[in-house]
């Protein structure tokens, strides 16, 4: 009985120290580092134009507890805590002037702040693959873009996978998987905003 409590307090412990991947009493805490890779910053260039972002508040808590099946324990990803710094910095990295709205915007807000283009970020499906060659994770957001006047310009949804087979020998466990999953979506998500805003599709639809 002693043996087993000082084996929970140890857990407990590593867990409150921040490690990464933490064991629990039901399965494992994944935590990612929730820091862009250099590849991001080599792939995504800054793009002079003035974008804000909203998060929908179910983000920030976002967790999923998966089963684990015949090929994993039980898993619980902590995907908002990640998430919501990784995108800050992401568009940070993709525009040269980049709002943060931590409040259900309006028009007046968007007036003021002379912001041409609204993005209002949404979780829509969060798929764990595990298999006996490995594991690979994705993210799915749904993203719908606004003008300075509300009004909806584009409606887009963006999946971001690890694509990573053999990931515990190639690249360090499901925290780093998580990592790289969170990654693809927002990279995804920031190319195709760019790219929109470089091209006037969304000019095109104003009236």
């Amino acid at each position: 009985m002693k043996r087993k409590l000082f084996f929970q307090f140890m857990l407990w412990g590593m867990c409150a120290l921040g490690v990464s991947g933490c064991a629990t009493l039901f399965g494992w805490d994944i935590h990612a580092p929730a820091v862009l890779s250099q590849g991001y910053y080599e792939r995504v260039q800054p793009a002079s134009d003035r974008v804000a972002v909203y998060l929908d508040p179910s983000l920030f808590q976002l967790t999923s507890k998966n089963k684990g099946g015949r090929f994993a324990d039980p898993q619980t990803y902590h995907i908002g805590e990640a998430y919501v710094p990784l995108v800050i910095e992401g568009f940070q990295q993709g525009f040269n002037e980049f709002l943060l709205i931590e409040d259900e915007p309006t028009q007046a807000l968007l007036t003021q702040y002379a912001i041409p283009y609204l993005v209002y970020i949404r979780p829509k499906a969060f798929n764990n693959d595990v298999s006996l060659k490995g594991q690979v994770l994705s993210f799915e957001t749904e993203a719908l873009i606004f003008d300075k006047d509300l009004r909806l310009l584009d409606r887009v949804r963006t999946s971001g996978k690890s694509d990573s087979k053999k990931v515990f020998s190639q690249k360090g466990g499901p925290e780093v998987n998580l990592n790289a999953a969170l990654e693809n979506n927002i990279e995804s998500m920031v190319l195709y905003i760019q790219d929109a805003v470089r091209t006037g599709r969304w000019q095109e639809k104003k009236p």
